[in-house]
């Protein structure tokens, strides 16, 4: 794996929020790096990608990151996929200079040995592409084999969609989200998460729950980030920055 996380509990906190656009207004983004900081249960958090808004703000997102204060008691770390403004405008370089890759995964284990799998998946361009599916399908598989107690997907576009609010930059095609989700299913994963549309959504298919979270935009007049715990059972709240 990427990394091998260690929870102190059994049943942990994992913070995850998306479509930030940061600029130059950063007070919420450091509202939630600081939500997870201070929580003793949660080893990660995870952004779903647009992460800045535009060209040259990848700087402004690290140095606001850097300033919330870090609790000394613990440990934790943010896993981050690209969206598609984090890719836009000549930025991929300046992504992979930040966050090095966008498809990897890596397992969260509890103090009694269960472990959790999250696999991070780049959808910035609104697809998969052959060799990332390629990847995606041995991953699976081999995770099918194992023991985990939860698998998780994680990436930006969403795969369904109601609102239409993001126009004709909207989710994946019908032909693929049939496709990767019918993949996931058949190898386990038990929760989809994605953002993208900026409008929370929360639907069920063939077992799999799959969440389109809240953007956190400065513009945004309701943003949330979701408050996921990790148990024998996966519960969720949304929480207002």
């Amino acid at each position: 794996p990427f990394v091998t996380l260690r929870a102190t509990a059994e049943n942990y906190h994992v913070y995850v929020c998306t479509d930030t656009h940061i600029t130059t207004e950063v007070g919420r983004w450091q509202s939630f790096v600081d939500a997870y900081h201070q929580d003793m249960l949660c080893p990660v958090a995870i952004h779903l990608g647009d992460v800045v808004d535009a060209q040259n703000h990848f700087d402004e997102m690290y140095a606001a990151f850097a300033q919330v204060p870090r609790n000394p008691s613990k440990t934790d770390t943010m896993m981050v996929v690209a969206g598609n403004h984090d890719i836009c405008f000549s930025q991929w370089p300046a992504f992979l200079k930040t966050f090095k890759t966008s498809t990897y995964y890596f397992i969260v284990e509890t103090p009694q040995g269960q472990q959790d799998l999250y696999i991070m998946f780049d959808s910035a361009d609104g697809t998969v592409g052959r060799k990332q599916l390629a990847w995606l399908k041995e991953t699976l598989e081999w995770a099918a084999m194992q023991k985990f107690r939860h698998v998780v997907t994680c990436t930006h576009t969403h795969f369904f969609m109601r609102d239409g609010s993001q126009g004709i930059a909207t989710n994946f095609s019908i032909e693929e989200t049939y496709s990767l989700l019918n993949l996931f299913q058949s190898n386990g994963v038990d929760m989809v998460w994605t953002g993208h549309d900026h409008s929370r959504e929360v639907t069920h298919y063939k077992g799999m729950t799959c969440i389109i979270v809240d953007s956190m935009t400065a513009e945004d007049k309701s943003p949330y980030y979701m408050l996921v715990t990790m148990g024998d059972k996966v519960t969720y709240d949304f929480v207002p920055v």
